[in-house]
């Protein structure tokens, strides 16, 4: 996966998206509004196709070209939705928030860091660990730890204050509103030691607390004993819904190499295995199950 540097943000996508939007309901084509523009015949389009960066002035000139258009008396684009463009302009040309850790952010990790800042949805199943997004501190630490016993103890210091970014970045934020998480986990991860005892039961503290708020985060535990499933020979996997209608949705397979792929058919299929499986579970908001030692 490029790095966040090497092409359009999903915040620049969504800005692009926006001002297809709007030059549509304008009902402008594209070779029309890039003349009104005074620009090339193919800015507009390749503007909204995030295949150039989107300057300031041509975004200020496209707003005041579709909030001139009229259609039965009214404004097409208002006063508030030309603010909110300028807005989402200026937070598309700052820095993400990781890059404050680029010293310990592999390079395949930007993208999907990019891509949870904006989504509106993130469905996860989880065959053997809990996930980074509903870790505890010390679990992810003991994580960290164990995915790196030779690595100094600083650098685990800084991956771990990345994974708590990235929380306070998705479930935790504000402004947007917090992302909708629906976990399917496998039982087994509740179980697997990491970091011993004491650790297994903050983190299972940790998660009783989220589940108990009733609030975006839904967490469900496929019981060993349900057999095989449509996702049981899946490794871990991601679907990710962004905010805008006119952005795909995004499938991302974790393993030795992460990948991602907006492909309609693969992402439907990862789609139905997950909502088959979901109804091997108990429902939301049922109490973690127990081991026999418990």
């Amino acid at each position: 996966m490029p790095s966040a540097r090497s092409g359009p943000t999903i915040a620049q996508r969504l800005l692009c998206a926006t001002l297809r939007e709007m030059r549509e309901r304008a009902q402008m084509s594209p070779a029309e509004a890039a003349q009104k523009l005074g620009a090339a015949r193919t800015t507009v389009s390749r503007l909204e196709a995030a295949e150039t960066g989107p300057r300031p002035a041509t975004v200020r000139r496209l707003l005041e070209i579709y909030s001139s258009r009229r259609i039965n008396g009214r404004r097409v684009v208002t006063a508030a939705e030309q603010n909110q463009v300028l807005r989402d302009l200026e937070a598309a040309q700052a820095p993400g928030w990781w890059h404050a850790y680029r010293d310990v952010l592999p390079p395949q990790i930007h993208g999907i860091l990019d891509l949870e800042s904006a989504a509106q949805v993130i469905r996860i199943y989880a065959p053997g660990v809990i996930p980074d997004l509903l870790q505890c501190p010390d679990y992810a630490r003991a994580l960290l730890r164990a995915r790196a016993p030779r690595e100094a103890e600083q650098v685990i210091d800084r991956r771990l204050e990345l994974v708590l970014a990235r929380q306070h970045h998705s479930i935790a934020r504000t402004d947007p509103p917090p992302v909708r998480l629906w976990v399917l986990l496998e039982e087994v991860a509740l179980h697997r030691p990491v970091g011993g005892p004491a650790v297994m039961r903050a983190q299972r503290l940790h998660l009783e607390e989220l589940i108990a708020r009733r609030g975006p985060i839904t967490v469900q535990v496929v019981p060993t004993a349900a057999g095989p499933h449509p996702m049981t020979s899946s490794g871990s996997i991601g679907l990710l819904r962004l905010s805008h209608p006119a952005l795909e949705d995004r499938l991302i397979v974790r393993g030795l190499r992460t990948e991602v792929t907006t492909d309609p058919e693969l992402v439907g299929a990862a789609q139905a295995a997950m909502d088959l499986s979901a109804a091997l579970a108990p429902p939301p908001h049922t109490p973690l199950p127990r081991s026999s030692d418990e």
